[in-house]
């Protein structure tokens, strides 16, 4: 039985959303600092991923260091509203794409260290993530004095500059 890409995101997607979340329910391990910000993360498959919201909208994101631009799928991020037409240059060719404002909440918990809001400038296009709705690019995480991820914790630290 051959199973559509489409069909094999979904089922990654729910199978990553299914996992449990580490730091929920939990108290931390490490003593929290004023000016940081610890989510909770999961790491799968040689990647990092942390719950967020995206317009007010449940989404699974990618830590990727490499990327400049925090970036999410047109399905996450509908463009109801027409911002900056842009293209973006791929290896497989080229991507029609937009530019807009949206916000943007990493983490889940309603509370204030276990989560770091923002308004930011996103690319949204009909990009494929794998098992994500996004990624969280270098825009955001060089906006902090430090990013440390505590593997052992399952955390990723936010300190503000």
């Amino acid at each position: 039985m051959t199973i559509g890409q489409a069909t094999t995101a979904v089922l990654s997607l729910l199978m990553l959303a299914s996992l449990p979340w580490p730091g929920k329910g939990q108290e931390p391990a490490v003593v929290r600092r004023t000016g940081e910000h610890r989510i909770p993360f999961i790491a799968r498959d040689g990647a990092v991923y942390v719950q967020a919201r995206v317009n007010g909208t449940r989404v699974i994101l990618l830590l990727d260091t490499g990327a400049v631009w925090t970036t999410f799928s047109l399905k996450s991020v509908p463009t109801h509203s027409a911002g900056s037409r842009i293209t973006i240059n791929m290896a497989k060719g080229t991507v029609p794409a937009f530019r807009l404002a949206v916000g943007l909440t990493l983490g889940e918990s309603s509370v204030k260290e276990e989560h770091c809001s923002f308004r930011q400038e996103a690319i949204v296009g009909d990009f494929n993530f794998g098992a994500a709705d996004g990624v969280v690019g270098l825009d955001i995480l060089s906006s902090f004095k430090s990013v440390t991820l505590d593997f052992e914790n399952s955390v990723l630290i936010l300190e503000e500059r």
